[in-house]
């Protein structure tokens, strides 16, 4: 060998590293900006009326404790961990009267959900990294941190489905990727302690481990997240179970009830479309329970679909036959969708983010920080974008049950 190829100095990177590196720092600054946009709406908005209820829940709860507060407050349906974050929220922004006093709780509230989405970014670059690479994973945790779905339920509405959906992606992320079914089972549990709708997730989930092990191990993660809920069935077991556990949300222009209360102009019992949408109304969650345990038979005796796509499939099921509905439920299917089809997520999540913004702009009561209030039924042009919206989550539905992405094995 010459001395001059002796000599010849090797490069250090390889010729295309840095516009590699160049479109990562691309992709985590708008993961920044996304984030910085939650935290900003944070700051210049109250929210809505959940807002409200849950500064009302936080000043209940610290006034006559927790068990007391699901007796004289029929509209506290939470499980009690949401209710000590609220009350503590409520401590810290100082007395009832002080001046700030809803601005600086709903700032203090906020930052749960906007945690959630933090999580929720982080476990979507681990879920793309392992399939498709570090570039892809950071491309797909920056669509999701300029979801618009995403940033308005979490940095605007007030409620906690943003952590809680979070939760069951990190739930997950244990069961597909590691596997981790004790970890998973007490993921869930926490996501169940946020509220109670991912219960609906446990069926799928428990029937898609492949051994007894797994899901003795998943059980036992899941028991364990029944302690918090221990003292408030002992104290006050009917009040709970009729405000949480039987709880219903409201009724509004989505869905089934768009065409059931088609011409309705608000919530009148006499009108004939309000009584076959109060009929729906109460019959409507063992109509869902049924195809989510039909569905979740499928998925175990055809082991075609992932943890994603069960989830995705589940969470869609409850969005399409919801007898009652709230705005910032659409995040339950946007997450999971960005798990297994991101650039349909990232349409869905555009879709769905313009009608849950309009559904706040015509119910922004003219205030500053901002503040919408629900009086009434959701306005036409508001509800045929949602009608679309649940017209796309339909059709990715479909999508997902026909052509899974995945036929590995089960977890």
């Amino acid at each position: 060998m010459s001395r001059q190829k002796r000599n010849r100095k090797i490069p250090d990177v390889a010729p295309d590293a840095s516009p590699a590196r160049s479109h990562d720092r691309i992709w985590l600054s708008l993961i920044a900006v996304g984030i910085l946009l939650r935290i900003g709406l944070a700051l210049i908005s109250i929210g809505t009326n959940d807002a409200a209820a849950w500064l009302r829940f936080g000043d209940e709860i610290n006034r006559n404790g927790l068990p007391n507060t699901y007796t004289i407050d029929p509209d506290f349906n939470h499980p009690p961990i949401p209710g000590y974050w609220a009350a503590a929220c409520a401590r810290l922004a100082g007395s009832d009267d002080a001046p700030l006093h809803d601005s600086v709780f709903t700032i203090l509230f906020k930052i749960a959900p906007i945690l959630g989405d933090c999580l929720a970014i982080y476990l979507l670059y681990l879920i793309w990294r392992g399939q498709r690479g570090k570039p892809f994973a950071l491309y797909v945790a920056a669509m999701f941190s300029l979801s618009l779905n995403a940033i308005a339920v979490s940095g605007y509405h007030c409620n906690t489905d943003s952590l809680l959906i979070a939760l069951c992606l990190l739930s997950l992320y244990l069961i597909q990727h590691k596997p981790r079914p004790l970890l998973a089972g007490l993921a869930l549990a926490a996501a169940i302690n946020i509220k109670l709708i991912p219960v609906l997730l446990i069926p799928g989930l428990l029937l898609h481990l492949k051994s007894w092990r797994h899901a003795v191990k998943f059980i036992l993660g899941l028991a364990i997240g029944v302690l918090p809920f221990i003292p408030a069935l002992l104290a006050v077991r009917t009040q709970f179970l009729d405000n949480a556990v039987r709880y219903n949300s409201i009724l509004d222009r989505w869905g089934i009830n768009y065409f059931l209360l088609f011409g309705e102009t608000g919530w009148n019992p006499a009108h004939r479309g309000e009584q076959i949408s109060a009929a729906y109304y109460n019959k409507a969650r063992y109509v869902i329970l049924s195809i989510i345990a039909a569905w979740s038979l499928l998925a175990r005796f055809k082991p075609r679909w992932t943890v994603y796509e069960i989830t995705f499939i589940t969470f869609a099921i409850f969005l399409v036959f919801a007898p009652g509905f709230g705005v910032q439920y659409t995040v339950l299917a946007g997450l999971p969708l960005f798990a297994t089809r991101p650039r349909w997520a990232t349409a869905y999540a555009l879709l769905a983010g313009l009608f849950v913004s309009s559904a706040y702009f015509v119910n922004w009561k003219g205030t500053f920080p901002l503040y919408s209030h629900w009086g009434t039924l959701l306005p036409e042009p508001v509800a045929i974008l949602g009608l679309l919206t649940w017209i796309l989550l339909i059709f990715l539905a479909l999508v997902i049950l026909i052509r899974p992405s995945s036929r590995s094995p089960l977890a």
